[in-house]
């Protein structure tokens, strides 16, 4: 393949950036911090005050503007951000205490950074990094498999076939996609995937989108190598950046960490070469003054400045050692990160820190990678010698960008699955697998939703090749097993309550109310709390629309249930409850006199291609034992019969139905 045809892709990611730049410029991040107290430990002339927040994001801000009663608007800037706690520099003493700050902030640092590194990838004389990027981007069969029966890896011998295989061809591929459904074992296989990597020697790369992914597939590593009894390898891992779970592991092995180590320990070392430096020079001195009086050195003074000598020059001598001091009191980070051998970080990271620069690893590991947008994969791909996987589902959410450009958002919104198929429906994903199966492994066994629940999304979304694992085979450990055979799906059908839909007269777009339902969603969630003594923390209501999230936390909070999580189909991706409870919210709206039915583009494929099923899909599959869905069926009958959201509803009530006979 040409390098034009390379640069052409990097040039259409260079403007797609720079049209997500121009749309966050024009949309800043906002924030309100309540109860800061000042620190009395600053520099002079500066005031910190100190705030509990998490929004992590407040890292990557430069200037931060803002907004307090009674004072004109302030310059501030961040000195420390992590995920409890902000400490911001303000311009003059505030006081002790700020009851509340409104703070706005430009969040495009990152974005920045990468078009940063877009650029140096497009206008670099060295065509190895394009060439990189282009086995994942244009993958070939022939050109990025090489068959080899030699190959042996190490597992826990509780792989399935599907699992086993992608271990394989790791090793095997420059280039390998993995395409996991959710509960398919698909972090666990990771570990040992990043394990045998580390044990044949090679440098790895593990990346993510999130902390808490990052985190949760390097703790899976560790296990691998703890599980093969490859556990020394551990010193040679390190946690680049912020971690998000509480977990000793993760710190012990936090580069952060060890650099405080390192730090300390070349200290200590610098201190006992000053030492030996010192008194050598010190007993030097006294012979020296000996020899001008013409008096006799003493045998043992003789001796001993001898074996200092001796030591001395093992390291080079006087001029060597005042070198090694001189080196030893700052740590080099660039140098001791290019001596782990696996690296686990953000997609972010590898952009917005310099310690990245010009490093390159054997293999990079990407995980939930139909999430990251293409741009970060470009400067991870081009940072892999050897190997590059993507591991991650395409029927789940793809990658959200806010430009209003069509050309840039459709480009940032595309994952690499479909970008490489060319699909447009899932069955397109699927005959795209068939045709490269050198390259492509579908875990096709899943450990962790119920029989029903699972069928059901296999018959929809994978075209029936997922399976459920039966009870007697042993499961993935790192995977709770599905509890029970019954029916853990519930379709409560409102139409007979009589709902309707309603707007919010606030000229915001569409606002959709449906009072109704929520006051169904208090009954369902009072009786799981309250008969089936399910916790509230372990309950999740998921909307379509995210103003009806505001309206429900409020219904919720009014009625004691303030705990209860609720949030959009995005704010639960990758995440698991108990319980899910998801509420579809339409029903026909009344309009001039007579009710009118309509679809929206959340649940209808016509409006929004792919992005539906990768909808229900992720609504459908963050529920550990049960799902209740509620919708007025009448509605659903209208408009959506034919359509992927009516099918799933009458699968689920058929299900529930026959199991009820």
């Amino acid at each position: 393949m040409s390098d034009k045809k390379i640069k052409k892709i990097i040039n259409r990611a260079v403007q797609a950036v720079n049209a997500e730049i121009e749309a966050v410029r024009e949309k800043p991040a906002r924030d309100v911090l309540y109860d800061g107290t000042r620190l009395e430990d600053h520099p002079p002339d500066t005031f910190y005050y100190q705030f509990e927040s998490q929004n992590r994001s407040l890292r990557f801000a430069e200037v931060i503007t803002a907004d307090m009663d009674e004072e004109d608007e302030l310059e501030l800037y961040p000195v420390e951000v992590n995920d409890k706690k902000v400490v911001l520099d303000f311009p003059h003493n505030m006081g002790a205490n700020i009851p509340k700050v409104s703070i706005e902030w430009e969040n495009d640092f990152v974005l920045r950074r990468l078009l940063m590194e877009l650029k140096k990838m497009l206008s670099s004389d060295n065509d190895d990094p394009r060439k990189r990027m282009e086995r994942l981007f244009y993958p070939d069969n022939d050109a990025h498999h090489d068959e080899d029966d030699q190959i042996r890896v190490l597992d826990d011998s509780r792989r399935n076939d599907a699992q086993h295989e992608s271990l394989i061809k790791a090793l095997q591929n420059q280039v390998l996609y993995v395409w996991g459904p959710p509960g398919t074992g698909k972090t666990s296989t990771l570990g040992f995937m990043i394990a045998n990597y580390l044990i044949k020697g090679k440098r790895v790369l593990f990346a993510a989108n999130t902390n808490r992914a990052v985190d949760v597939g390097l703790l899976s590593a560790l296990k691998a190598l703890t599980s093969v009894e490859k556990e020394h390898l551990e010193e040679e891992i390190t946690r680049f950046g912020e971690i998000a779970l509480d977990s000793e592991r993760l710190e012990d092995v936090l580069f952060e960490q060890k650099m405080q180590k390192k730090d300390r320990k070349q200290k200590e070392e610098a201190g006992n070469l000053d030492n030996l430096l010192g008194e050598y020079q010190k007993l030097q001195e006294e012979i020296d003054t000996l020899i001008d009086h013409d008096e006799e050195v003493p045998e043992e003074l003789d001796e001993r400045i001898n074996m200092l000598g001796q030591r001395l020059d093992e390291y080079g001598g006087e001029a060597a050692v005042e070198e090694k001091i001189d080196q030893l009191r700052t740590v080099n980070e660039r140098v001791e990160l290019e001596r782990m051998q696996l690296v686990a970080t953000t997609l972010a990271k590898v952009c917005t820190s310099d310690l990245f620069n010009g490093q390159h690893f054997d293999a990079v590991v990407i995980d939930e990678a139909s999430m990251a947008n293409l741009p970060y994969l470009m400067v991870l791909a081009a940072k892999a010698k050897s190997h590059i996987v993507v591991v991650g589902d395409p029927m789940q959410l793809p990658p959200i960008a806010l430009t209003d450009d069509i050309d840039a958002r459709n480009f940032l919104e595309e994952d690499i699955f479909t970008f490489a198929s060319k699909a447009e429906t899932t069955e397109d994903l699927f005959d795209w697998h068939d045709q490269h199966r050198p390259l492509t492994t579908f875990y096709d066994t899943q450990y962790r939703l119920n029989e029903d629940l699972a069928e059901v999304l296999s018959t929809v979304f994978y075209e029936g090749r997922l399976e459920t694992a039966s009870p007697d085979k042993e499961s993935d450990p790192m995977i709770g097993q599905q509890q029970s055979s019954n029916t853990t799906v519930n379709v409560i059908d409102s139409q007979k309550y009589g709902p309707r839909l309603t707007q919010k007269d606030e000229d915001k777009g569409f606002q959709p109310v449906n009072e109704v339902h929520t006051r169904i969603l208090l009954k369902i969630l009072k009786r799981l709390v309250i008969k089936n003594h399910v916790p509230v923390d372990e309950i999740g209501i998921i909307v379509p629309f995210r103003s009806t999230v505001y309206d429900i936390r409020n219904a919720l909070y009014n009625n004691d249930y303030g705990m209860v999580e609720v949030g959009t189909i995005h704010t639960f991706q990758g995440r698991e409850k108990d319980v899910v409870i998801f509420d579809t919210v339409m029903s026909g709206e009344e309009q001039y006199g007579r009710r009118r039915h309509y679809s929206v583009r959340p649940f209808d494929e016509e409006k929004n291609g792919l992005a539906v099923p990768r909808l229900l899909n992720v609504a459908f599959s963050r529920s550990k034992e049960r799902l209740v869905i509620l919708a007025d069926m009448d509605h659903i009958n209208k408009v959506y019969a034919d359509k992927i959201l009516g099918r799933l509803l009458h699968d689920f009530m058929e299900k529930e139905k026959d199991t009820k006979d």
